[in-house]
């Protein structure tokens, strides 16, 4: 083994839990020899060729085999894919090491006609030969965004380890998923999905090995894509990664104007653009885990309209189902006729329907789809060939294989049945990193000896015993025929929260189709089935955007899905730290995305789940939703909470537009619907871990309040003049380009402060009980006009539902001088008209008529604007009107 050097480390979590590292995690490979260039470096149309060969110390056992087998012969190929994105692949000459598979179930690697040449590029990659290190310059500035001198290099079978020189306090962002501030802090990020409560700091259900940097105003990113675990320390002047398998595939981008924005379109460029969601999908939602009966989801949708709460989508989770088995009902609590009118009741009133759907399969030989993927031979195999069955909410489970030739097939029939016969409108897919709750295949054998006892209701000497057991034949079973690692133990073991890899997960000795072990594919997992999920669900309804919520999710699955994060808790730090974890995955490219509001774990209370309704309201993906055996949660359960809820949404469904339009912008571009402050605005320093507010697009401000007791918020506000959404009045006017303006907001209980940017134009409808209504009103411009009396803004229009879209408009709005214009592209078809148009800020206050055409209009005054009222000014073509 490598002499490590040991540097002690604890981290304090806000939920009084104490993550400690005082072993090697935080340490790197001292004396770890790396390797050297062996032979000719080759020229190629992409780039650069380089062969590596070991670089043996004289005493050639030192630094070799520290957690593996060393690879002695490797090859680094770098490739100038774009004028913004550099590839640098470090592989195993003998390609035996396991690569992220190339296909809509893994990374769909990018077609390159043109490599970018070396006057257009921004990157440049700089290498030195013995040992052998690198540099990445971002060329534009000549400011080395990646450097691994002087850093130990190791490459074996099971343990790769490589590293970067960073700034003393470097602002980082990425790594996931993990529950944890936005800013990375000196920690470990594990990289494992894992079926765990959103624990702080530790792996929870994704796999994201993707950061960006903001340095000196200007931004920077990395990939490494890889399926494997590992490990990624992020601690003072260094990112470490150690990996635990597979070959060291980076991607790093740097756009030329090193905007964070532009960082995020270069990002989604090559991993995909996130998924256009329907107008509905924008509207308010309402889950809980434990209803005892139908009657329960019917009582709620009943009561939101009693307290008129706006309900978009009502979910049932695994409740409805008989034993928990997927694609079935419990005929007693929810029958299949009361299930289905639900449904039809819900459309009937302009809402929709979406229930959970997990992946693992009752290994029931009496359970039509178990014998379906038994006929069609779908499932993942124990090292012996028999099939791996382990234990999910129905029993003994057998598990889809996404990647057989057969699944597919398999599971496009069993989803398209099953959504035909209950008419959802969407489909919520759980469990999937995947989840089992015993240790390795503890069901073979036993697929017909009935319900089995949960783990968790057997005394806890029965549990250890059974453990213990477990673990006992899952070491017997052994490895698959012909494979040398150390699947079960590999020597390092990464900081997984679960301990053992295979623990409440498939075992990694497990194979999938074409014999590749889970030990290399188990991060992949979710985001197969995400994407095999969604195109059943186009095969169901070619012609609407299909709509797939998942809780296990890796690099490009946002093309496919949306994803909420999670089991939280109602406790203040997970309300709080909701906002990061949403601009986390706003960062990976999954721009719908959201927590469960008012916490799911645990008992909320009336100021608790108040606030939460308040920003969870403006949640991408906005839902309430809670556990089994807790007290109800549904907002209109308290006065103020019904309050504040109608206020947020209210204003959520005013921003319908706006939010669409965003989401359009993220699908076609890769930008977030939520942003972080600092990625608007790199220049201010300040803002570098601001993540208790966050910017709706660019132009709207959320300030929430998110500590128990207070009726006030300290909110920062960059350069420009900001107005209150509510009174118009303006709130701050910030002169500096690079100062933020610190200012104490009034936010008494039922209140949540926004604010809008001067120099915006804000399109909105007025705010009715469903989407649908909201969206058939006439549209509103509010024009927050700057310190010039300017203004831009954008709308996007289509018909808010299909998958092809066939028409559409694009208009573009300018207020300048008191000229408003709207110019672009008009292609909808169906009348859309302009019914108000507002106008805000200093100038706003002298004007008193507006001419629209020929017409001459006066203008409505009210204490900080003026208003064109009674209008309707057609949106099928560019127009002008003249304020005076």
């Amino acid at each position: 083994m490598a002499k490590v050097s040991f540097i002690f480390v604890a981290i304090a979590l806000i939920t009084g839990n104490v993550l400690c590292q005082t072993d090697a995690t935080y340490a790197v490979s001292t004396s770890a020899p790396g390797y050297k260039i062996n032979g000719h470096v080759k020229q190629t149309e992409a780039g650069l060729q380089i062969p590596l060969t070991f670089n043996a110390h004289g005493n050639k056992k030192t630094g070799v085999d520290t957690f593996g087998k060393t690879i002695k012969d490797l090859i680094v190929d770098v490739e100038y894919e774009t004028e913004e994105r550099l590839h640098v692949k470090i592989s195993d000459k003998a390609k035996k090491q396991y690569l992220v598979p190339d296909s809509p179930l893994g990374f769909e690697r990018p077609q390159i006609k043109h490599y970018a040449s070396s006057k257009d590029r921004n990157l440049d990659f700089q290498y030195t030969a013995k040992p052998f290190n690198f540099k990445i310059v971002r060329k534009n500035d000549k400011t080395t965004i990646f450097d691994t001198s002087n850093l130990p290099f190791v490459f074996e079978d099971q343990y790769l380890e490589l590293s970067t020189s960073v700034p003393k306090d470097a602002n980082i962002y990425g790594f996931g998923e993990v529950t944890a501030p936005f800013k990375r802090t000196t920690n470990v990020t594990t990289i494992w999905a894992r079926d765990n409560a959103d624990d702080f700091y530790r792996n929870i259900y994704g796999a994201h090995p993707y950061y960006q940097e903001v340095r000196n105003g200007k931004a920077h990113g990395a990939l490494l894509m890889s399926s494997h675990g590992m490990d990624v320390i992020t601690t003072e002047g260094r990112i470490t990664y150690k990996v635990i398998g597979g070959v060291l595939d980076f991607y790093f981008f740097a756009p030329k104007s090193g905007k964070p924005n532009d960082l995020s379109i270069a990002y989604t460029d090559l991993i995909g653009k996130p998924m256009m969601p329907s107008h509905w999908m924008l509207g308010w939602h309402h889950c809980r885990y434990g209803y005892s009966n139908i009657s329960a989801p019917e009582t709620v949708k009943r009561k939101y309209k009693e307290a008129n709460i706006p309900l978009q989508t009502l979910w049932v989770d695994i409740d409805y189902m008989d034993q928990t088995k997927d694609f079935t009902f419990d005929n007693v609590k929810f029958p299949q006729d009361k299930m289905i009118a639900l449904g039809e009741d819900l459309h009937k009133d302009g809402q929709n329907y979406v229930v959970m759907v997990d992946p693992a399969i009752s290994a029931n030989t009496t359970y039509a789809p178990y014998v379906h993927g038994t006929d069609m031979n779908v499932w993942i195999k124990n090292a012996d060939g028999t099939d791996y069955i382990g234990q999910v909410w129905p029993g003994y489970t057998t598990f889809p294989d996404w990647w057989h030739p057969n699944a597919t097939e398999y599971w496009n029939k069993e989803i398209v049945d099953w959504v035909n016969l209950l008419g959802v409108d969407g489909l919520w897919i759980d469990m999937n990193e995947p989840s089992s709750f015993c240790l390795g295949s503890c069901g073979t054998g036993k697929i017909d000896a009935g319900n089995q006892p949960y783990r968790w209701t057997l005394p806890q000497e029965e549990q250890d015993k059974n453990h213990a057991l477990q673990e006992e034949a899952l070491k017997k079973m052994g490895n698959p025929p012909g494979e040398e690692r150390n699947l079960l133990y590999p020597k390092y073991a990464i900081n997984n929260g679960a301990g053992n890899l295979s623990e409440l997960t498939v075992a990694t000795t497990a194979l999938h189709y074409g014999n590749i072990p889970h030990y290399d594919i188990h991060n992949l997992y979710g985001h197969a089935e995400g994407y095999i999920t969604r195109n059943a669900l186009i095969k169901q309804n070619k012609k609407v955007r299909p709509f797939v919520l998942t809780r296990s999710s890796f690099v490009g699955s946002g093309k496919n899905v949306g994803h909420w994060t999670g089991d939280n808790h109602s406790l203040w730090s997970y309300l709080k730290n909701s906002i990061a974890n949403v601009l986390n995955f706003q960062m990976f490219g999954i721009s719908y995305s959201g927590a469960d509001v008012c916490g799911f774990n645990r008992a909320t209370t009336e100021e608790m789940c108040t606030r939460w309704m308040e920003i969870g309201a403006f949640y991408p993906f906005a839902r309430n939703h809670n556990a089994i055996g807790e007290p109800d949660q549904e907002p209109y359960l308290w006065e103020s909470t019904a309050e504040g809820s109608r206020n947020a949404l209210s204003v959520r469904y005013e921003m319908l537009p706006y939010f669409y339009t965003l989401f359009e912008e993220s699908n076609r571009l890769g930008l977030g619907v939520w942003r972080p402050l600092i990625f608007e605005y790199p220049a201010y320093e300040e803002l570098t871990d601001n993540d208790i507010q966050t910017l709706v697009g660019s132009d709207i401000l959320l300030s929430p309040v998110l500590d128990e007791g207070k009726t006030s918020v300290k909110a920062q506000f960059p350069g420009g003049q900001w107005y209150d959404w509510y009174t118009h009045e303006l709130t701050v006017d910030n002169k500096s380009n690079k100062k933020v303006k610190t200012v104490t907001l009034d936010a008494p209980l039922t209140h949540i402060p926004i604010h809008i940017r001067g120099g915006a134009i804000i399109p909105t409808k007025t705010p009715k009980y469903t989407v649908g209504e909201t969206f058939a009103t006439p549209y509103n411009l509010v024009i927050a006009l700057d310190k010039k009396g300017q203004a831009s803004g954008r709308l996007y229009i289509d018909d808010g539902e299909s998958l092809e879209v066939k028409s559409s408009s694009d208009i573009t709005f300018t207020y300048k001088n008191g000229h408003l214009k709207a110019s672009g592209k008009f292609g909808y078809k169906k009348a859309e008209k302009i019914g108000s148009i507002t106008i805000i800020g200093k100038h706003a206050s002298k004007l008193q008529k507006a001419h629209v055409g020929k017409k001459t209009t006066k203008l409505t005054h009210g204490k900080n604007d003026v208003t064109l009222e009674g209008v309707s000014i057609d949106l099928s073509k560019s127009f002008s009107i003249e304020f005076k």
